[in-house]
């Protein structure tokens, strides 16, 4: 006769080899939050690389536009609205150079950011209000920026 041993299957013991797994979860799971927080850091540096640009445009917007209000302020005040007047690309030479000047400017070969000047009375006969707007548009923003300077050329008497 024959006997046939049975074996009787007995539930797995808890045991280091089931917990195995949840420090590797764990380890994936703080490299996530790493790996995001670097994104988080480049996006900053991004837009504080994007903003010092911008700052550098306008440093040198309003350098473009003071120097055009100085020279004004040494002509006749008669021949400045003959000279300067001038929008998107049309004026005197005093414009022409102005327009050469904001050249360096980006996004300034586009008709609708050119500087405009514009000469109107001033509060005496012998003096005009003078409004200069130096535009620069950075690559892949919808519209542009401006610096509108105004000065008051001539004499208060």
């Amino acid at each position: 006769m024959t006997t046939t041993t049975m074996r009787t299957l007995s539930a797995p013991r808890a045991s280091a080899r089931t917990q195995s797994g949840a420090f590797l979860l764990e380890a994936l799971v703080g490299v996530l939050i790493f790996a995001f927080g670097i994104l988080g850091l480049v996006g900053l540096q991004a837009q504080a690389i994007r903003n010092t640009n911008d700052l550098q445009y306008r440093g040198e917007a309003i350098q473009i536009a003071n120097a055009a209000m100085g020279r004004m302020w040494t002509m006749d005040r008669t021949q400045i609205k003959t000279s300067y007047e001038g929008d998107k690309g049309t004026g005197g030479e005093g414009y022409t150079a102005l327009v050469e000047a904001a050249a360096r400017l980006p996004g300034n070969d586009v008709d609708d950011n050119k500087p405009t000047v514009t000469v109107a009375a001033g509060p005496t006969t012998t003096s005009s209000q003078v409004t200069v707007t130096v535009r620069w548009q950075l690559p892949g923003e919808a519209g542009p920026h401006q610096y509108v300077g105004t000065v008051m050329v001539g004499q208060n008497t």
